[in-house]
């Protein structure tokens, strides 16, 4: 039986500039030959992940948003789970007081900050990154019942996520340093229960393919739940806690980790 392969964007399937290395896309066209159905899954927005699928000539559907949402090629949403209400309106109202530039996601679109930088792809997708004053933001997220996950943008913010006990919100956070996504560090808050492991099996399942061999690919925390679906690869750019929950390390990301990995 073909494989199903769930790979990771950044910093896995990009090199740490940001680039589509040639060999790992060789690869993915040759196992897609083979008849392995291949799927992206990333914390990146639908905006942000379809350039790759694109480049990839994909046609599969994409886990995005860290898991929270199930996105066809087209942008019709097949699976999303959204913040608990309560949740999200004690994380919006956080946020809010922060110096930092928020952004809340629902299904379709991005309410940002209206200082939010906007001039960097996929920030400048007007479609799904909408500016918004902060006294119209219940009425966007539909009373709190939308919201899909909730970020924040600056310098610095490590310490404050590392002062909240995000687990008592009945959220789950994830921290970022600054990359080639974005110069700044980011912090990105969703529900507890929701992670890329979790939608990725939903969408295997979704796809008729259960029962498939299945290859994982990805270097943060969140891909690492993905690994118990079948042979979880790491690149060894990966952090230490990454690497020892994966089956095997691959090289870089800048050397060509999915390549070498398939």
């Amino acid at each position: 039986m073909a494989h199903f392969i769930a790979c990771d964007i950044d910093h896995t399937l990009l090199s740490d500039a940001g680039d589509l290395l040639d060999d790992n896309v060789r690869a993915l066209e040759q196992a897609r030959a083979l008849g392995a159905t291949v799927i992206l899954a990333t914390a990146r927005s639908y905006a942000g992940a379809k350039p790759i699928h694109d480049a990839l000539k994909l046609d599969t559907p994409m886990v995005v948003s860290n898991g929270t949402l199930v996105v066809e090629p087209g942008g019709t949403v097949l699976m999303a789970q959204t913040l608990d209400p309560k949740a999200a309106r004690s994380v919006v109202e956080l946020f809010k007081d922060t110096p930092h530039h928020w952004s809340f996601r629902t299904l379709e679109t991005a309410f940002v900050h209206p200082e939010f930088d906007r001039s960097r792809p996929p920030f400048d997708n007007l479609a799904h990154y909408r500016s918004t004053e902060v006294e119209a933001l219940e009425e966007k997220l539909s009373g709190y019942s939308s919201l899909v996950t909730a970020s924040l943008f600056g310098l610095p913010l490590r310490e404050f996520y590392d002062r909240h006990t995000w687990e008592d919100m009945a959220l789950s956070a994830d921290f970022y340093p600054p990359s080639h996504y974005t110069p700044l560090e980011a912090l990105s808050v969703m529900r507890s229960d929701a992670n890329k492991g979790s939608a990725v099996r939903w969408l295997r399942e979704y796809l008729g393919l259960s029962n498939a061999p299945t290859l994982t690919i990805g270097d943060s925390n969140a891909d690492a739940t993905m690994f118990a679906l079948g042979t979880g690869v790491a690149p060894a750019n990966a952090s230490a806690a990454v690497r020892t929950q994966a089956h095997w390390v691959a090289p870089h990301c800048d050397e060509g980790a999915v390549a070498a990995a398939l």
